[in-house]
């Protein structure tokens, strides 16, 4: 009985001690806002093209939901689920080449493009967004914190669009630009058939600075670093990825470390 009671103790004590290392730890739930820009990189099917660098954009709404582990005062780690809606934005194109083709102009004459021409490409997509992202939080005591996350994850496109804009600056025969555009709509299904991978895939870093207002409720205001891959065209493997950086804004519910 003595021997019973001994090793119930034992663990009582051991689970208090336990709750009280961990007493911080708990739910975490994060919503924020984020955008951002940066550089649109050509892959080497592009290059080969004569594509160079170009502009990209992109903003998401999401939610990260976990939990955060308190490894000892002032500091601790989430594990954190990322979920929510993401727009992506690429402007690529090529300038200063010289194409030539028959067209034909209003009234049926028929002339040879011989200028410098230049092709402009737009390609956006509206995306579920879903992926993990640990943070390591550290706490500065009183109503203020850092967290530094490393993450990733992938945007599945659910719609987009696939724009061109070709100008040709003069002719032989009409010296004046001309300018052709096209745009495309694509479903889901077109992006299946189109591209492969048909997902885009991401990394990020993130920082953040909480101001709490109470135990466990606070804001938090960041920076991001990130990187897509976004999807190539099957048949040429034609494709961009891109680096962005950006601006978060953002509500937590969760423990201080």
């Amino acid at each position: 009985m003595k021997k019973i009671k001994k090793f119930l103790l034992t663990i009582a004590i051991t689970m208090a001690l336990g709750t009280s290392a961990f007493a911080a730890s708990g739910f975490e739930f994060l919503f924020q806002l984020a955008g951002g820009a940066g550089a649109a990189i050509p892959n080497k099917e592009a290059k080969d093209l004569g594509f160079g660098t170009g502009l990209s954009f992109d903003a998401d709404i999401s939610a990260q939901i976990g939990y955060m582990f308190q490894v000892k005062e002032g500091f601790g780690i989430s594990v954190l689920g990322e979920l929510g809606y993401a727009w992506d934005f690429y402007l690529t194109g090529i300038d200063g080449g010289t194409l030539s083709s028959n067209t034909t102009a209003a009234g049926g004459v028929e002339y040879t493009v011989e200028g410098k021409d230049g092709l402009s490409l737009r390609q956006c997509y509206h995306s579920f967004k879903l992926g993990l992202l640990p943070k390591f939080n550290i706490g500065f005591g009183g109503r203020h914190g850092l967290a530094i996350g490393i993450g990733g994850g992938v945007k599945i496109p659910i719609t987009g669009n696939y724009g061109a804009t070709i100008t040709t600056v003069g002719t032989s025969q009409v010296k004046e630009e001309l300018q052709y555009e096209q745009d495309i709509n694509l479903k889901r299904q077109d992006i299946v058939d189109l591209y492969s991978p048909s997902v885009i895939g991401y990394m990020k870093v993130t920082f953040d600075y909480y101001l709490f207002f109470t135990d466990n409720i606070g804001m938090n205001f960041g920076l991001y670093l990130g990187g897509d891959f976004a999807p190539k065209l099957k048949d040429v493997k034609y494709g961009y990825n891109s680096f962005d950086i950006g601006l978060q804004l953002g509500f937590r519910f969760g423990p201080k470390a």
